[in-house]
């Protein structure tokens, strides 16, 4: 397949597709740093899985990522990472559903593929987000929440829980009070939940969110 070929498929253009072959920025004269987005463009143009094609990658191989947000303590001040930033080579982490930021829907725990993600963001997996409980917190319907399964409990933080007779799945903050746990929307339209706290189970805590849109 020619290059000109290969870049009308791929859906970029001719001068790019050139640039990545040499791995080198003419303007800079330093090695392509390709977003994430090439990344899809490029393992569809060649008719294979993302996934297959990040196995034929370099793993020092620099990704730009944009649309990424992180988070520092207290968990609602917003820390969006430049859309222009240089990190290493990504690193997959399973989807695994729907996770709730609303009203009595379930965790639908199944498998859904993997998402790139920054190897600085130390997450086991992640769940897309439907609702709009956690607004002011900046977490949206259809964002993927980032879950951390190993942590340590702290009142006011952002967590996946499990709870009631129905065992449905939302993100909330928490905070325990005696043998009690309050479950705080962040969104006015909701009010506060208090549960027992042995009928809470915490699937893990939410350690950031990507914007789908």
């Amino acid at each position: 397949m020619s290059l000109v070929e290969f870049a009308k498929l791929a859906k970029l253009s001719t001068a790019y597709i050139n640039q990545l072959e040499r791995n080198v920025n003419p303007k800079t004269g330093e090695s392509i740093v390709p977003s994430l987005e090439t990344f899809y463009k490029v393992s569809n143009a060649m008719n294979i899985s993302l996934d297959e094609l990040l196995t034929m990658v370099d793993e020092n191989q620099p990704v730009g990522l944009a649309g990424v947000q992180s988070y520092e303590k207290p968990f609602t001040q917003e820390r969006p990472l430049p859309s222009n930033i240089m990190v290493p080579a990504g690193r997959q982490i399973p989807i695994l559903g729907t996770i709730c930021a609303g009203n009595g829907i379930h965790c639908e725990e199944n498998f859904e593929g993997y998402f790139l993600v920054d190897r600085s963001i130390k997450a086991d997996y992640c769940l897309r987000v439907k609702g709009d409980s956690m607004v002011d917190a900046g977490i949206y319907d259809g964002d993927v929440a980032f879950l951390r399964k190993d942590f340590d409990f702290v009142d006011g933080e952002i967590y996946a829980v499990c709870y009631g007779a129905e065992e449905s799945a939302s993100l909330k903050k928490l905070y325990k009070v005696d043998n009690k746990m309050m479950l705080q929307p962040c969104n006015s339209d909701y009010t506060a939940e208090f549960v027992d706290a042995d009928d809470v189970v915490i699937v893990g805590e939410c350690i950031g969110t990507y914007h789908a849109r």
